[in-house]
């Protein structure tokens, strides 16, 4: 596509320095209910989110690149700002009412500090989600689950919970480097509404969300919020369930700071 193209990797579209939302990053790993988090703070008048999937980082060529899990990656900050900016300030232009700005792209977890620091008006939320649901959701939603070989389920299954702990390690860091608060998947499923209670936003804005919504994430359609955590830890088998505990053994102090436990 042209749009990938070498020369079209850091856009700079013009923008308005002087008029800027404030930016709520949610600090987060994929397929952990961010999706869902996104939509459901989206349905304030006063929020919009940066582009259907609710991460920015699809805006910017550069920025998903298939080294963006990298914490070595080289990124054009004023190509990322002046996007983002822009983005908002089209549908500001349009609206007239737009607060706040969500972002949620699970890999700009790496390079946080530097992304925050673009824009004058920030806060953040984290988000984790428990690690057996964590890695069936990225086994049957990225794979053909049903006919993969034990073998190879086991392996994928393996290399999710590795990128488990090194994402959840890396959002604990950065909790405490950010005074970041915690919504975990599981709470925010049993009650959807504590998320007003933790955000740090414009006067007025935390109020408009509606905790009760319906949201629509990837391809189901739009429903309440709900715990999928025991439907999709119920496609793993026993076996499969021991060889994400061998993975997370040596990390039960990481599994208890987020309250999760061993299933085998």
């Amino acid at each position: 596509m042209n749009f990938f193209k070498k020369n079209n990797r850091w856009p700079s579209p013009k923008f308005n320095e002087n008029d800027q939302p404030h930016f709520l990053f949610i600090i987060t790993p994929p397929n952990s209910g961010s999706t869902a988090l996104s939509e459901l703070l989206n349905t304030s008048h006063r929020t919009m989110i940066l582009q259907p999937e609710g991460e920015g980082q699809w805006l910017v060529p550069g920025l998903c690149e298939k080294n963006r899990w990298s914490p070595d990656k080289e990124v054009n900050y004023l190509s990322v700002k002046s996007t983002w900016l822009s983005t908002y300030q089209q549908v500001n232009r349009l609206t007239q009412n737009i607060d706040v700005a969500i972002e949620k792209s699970p890999p700009n977890m790496m390079r946080i500090h530097q992304l925050s620091s673009q824009f004058r008006d920030y806060s953040f939320i984290a988000n984790n989600r428990d690690p057996y649901a964590n890695c069936a959701s990225i086994l049957y939603r990225y794979r053909d689950a049903e006919n993969l070989s034990p073998d190879k389920r086991k392996k994928i299954l393996n290399n999710s919970a590795k990128k488990w702990i090194m994402r959840s390690a890396k959002i604990k860091e950065l909790m405490s480097s950010l005074n970041a608060p915690l919504l975990t998947y599981e709470e925010f499923c049993r009650n959807p509404s504590s998320v007003i209670k933790i955000l740090n936003l414009p006067n007025g804005v935390s109020e408009s969300i509606n905790p009760d919504a319906n949201v629509r994430v990837k391809d189901y359609k739009s429903q309440c919020i709900s715990n999928q955590n025991e439907r999709q830890i119920s496609n793993l088998t026993d076996e499969e369930i021991e060889h994400i505990s061998a993975s997370l053994k040596l990390n039960n102090q990481l599994l208890e700071f987020f309250s999760y436990q061993l299933l085998r």
